[in-house]
């Protein structure tokens, strides 16, 4: 089994650095630069569009129940868990280089969302549908990256969004003495629920409890943070001389840990933001709205806010020490962490929380993503059938091997990634007409 892990691992790493990086720094500097530098101008905008609430008749949900979908697939284990991964594996630098894949990635999202709501169609249901499926056949007429597109999600949403999560809860469990098994499968009865109302019924759980679950984690990490103040500054210069150093730079081994920072920030950065996979298109195209520039916009938050909770928790990570402790995994890093950042065992259990929640609506959001791929290959009839099978994998996520499932993980989303950014590349054009054309109607948003 550690050989198939390190193959993996390998194959994965190679992945990254060989194609993912080179593309996405490419993609994203052209579209940054169309775009006239739209992630960072345009983020206020992107706030005021998200609380306004907007929505037509032509949308099954509200802008803000869409972008709470989306953070509910963002905001999973891969925040908390896979930091303390990304630290582990490829040091502090790795967290500087998930900064610079979100800022590339935003704009590729906002390019995704764009083109979502652009070629979003109604299905037999009347529900409004859309992702990187239907802008791949419709927009570029390749109907074979369609349904390559729709297999990678599937494959992902099982690995990513249902084996990595399950997995992370369950770990810290078993020092409470819960049974893995029995765990897990009461989490998947919990999924089962709110599955059977489709994604309405998911987009109003995830409205009400992402709010919630972000202000117990992120308050508890600032307040260990205010208790750690004396750390910060020393925690940044690590993070920096670690991603940028000139002795790093300068090659050998310190040289090899660069591109280790490297390759494991893009993949932990991909795995907690999204951006640029697909997810997020999938999800907001169900709230399209008069102008498919709003639902790019809105898609900007998604990345900032995922980054702020990233941040925090590897700062907590570096200032308590924990990434640099012995004998410890994934989770329970981040719950030795929040243990002596705040000197009680209140840490341990608002992880625990913490990581429930996240996970609770990650696996939600992967399983409605799943869906819309089995749809658009196997009609809706299929879907009740996947989300059966999906919550019957549950269980299964708990037993496996902790790296094996995250390199695995990335794989899939990295494959997802490519797929779409192949349509975001041959449709650039229509993201740049359909942002001049919204100008002309709201100049006051754009300049």
């Amino acid at each position: 089994m550690d050989g198939l892990k390190d193959y993996f691992m390998w194959m994965n790493e190679l992945f990254t650095l060989g194609i993912i990086f080179p593309v996405m720094i490419a993609l994203g500097c052209v579209l940054t630069w169309k775009l006239r530098f739209l992630q960072f101008t345009q983020l206020g905008s992107s706030f005021k569009l998200l609380m306004a609430h907007r929505n037509t008749q032509e949308g099954t949900i509200s802008h803000f129940e869409a972008i709470s979908a989306v953070l509910a697939g963002n905001l999973g284990t891969g925040n908390i868990s896979g930091i303390a991964v990304a630290l582990t594996t490829g040091g502090p630098g790795a967290l500087v280089w998930m900064w610079v894949m979100a800022c590339l990635g935003s704009i590729i999202q906002y390019a995704s969302c764009v083109l979502g709501a652009l070629y979003s169609q109604k299905n037999d249901s009347g529900e409004v549908v859309g992702g990187p499926m239907y802008y791949l056949s419709q927009g570029l007429n390749w109907g074979w990256g369609a349904v390559l597109f729709c297999v990678f999600t599937i494959i992902a949403a099982v690995t990513c969004g249902n084996f990595a999560q399950i997995n992370s809860v369950i770990l810290p469990l078993k020092e409470l003495a819960i049974d893995p098994l029995l765990g897990s499968i009461a989490i998947g009865v919990l999924v089962a629920v709110v599955l059977l109302g489709g994604m309405q019924r998911f987009a109003r759980v995830a409205s009400a409890v992402v709010p919630f679950m972000a202000l117990i984690y992120l308050g508890t990490a600032l307040l260990i943070l205010v208790l750690q103040a004396d750390k910060i500054v020393p925690a940044f210069k690590t993070l920096l001389l670690a991603a940028f150093s000139s002795e790093a730079l300068a090659g050998g081994t310190a040289g090899f840990a660069v591109l280790k920072a490297i390759s494991v920030g893009f993949g932990r950065g991909i795995f907690a933001t999204d951006a640029g996979t697909g997810m997020a298109p999938i999800l907001q195209s169900s709230a399209k709205d008069t102008h498919p520039a709003i639902n790019g916009l809105v898609a900007l938050v998604a990345p900032f806010l995922v980054m702020i909770v990233c941040t925090l928790t590897g700062l907590v990570l570096i200032t308590t020490g924990a990434w640099q402790t012995g004998g410890l995994q994934s989770t329970n890093i981040c719950t030795y962490a929040f243990t002596s950042g705040l000197g009680s065992q209140a840490g341990f259990y608002i992880v625990m929380l913490s990581l429930f929640l996240f996970a609770y609506t990650t696996i939600l959001a992967w399983a409605c993503c799943g869906a819309r791929a089995v749809e658009y290959l196997w009609g809706k009839k299929a879907v009740k059938w996947f989300y059966g099978l999906y919550v019957a994998l549950v269980p299964i996520g708990a037993l496996m091997q902790v790296e094996l499932i995250w390199v695995v993980a990335d794989m899939a989303i990295g494959a997802m990634m490519i797929t779409n950014l192949v349509g975001v590349c041959g449709l650039i054009n229509r993201v740049a007409e359909s942002r001049e054309l919204y100008l002309q109607f709201c100049p006051e948003y754009g300049r």
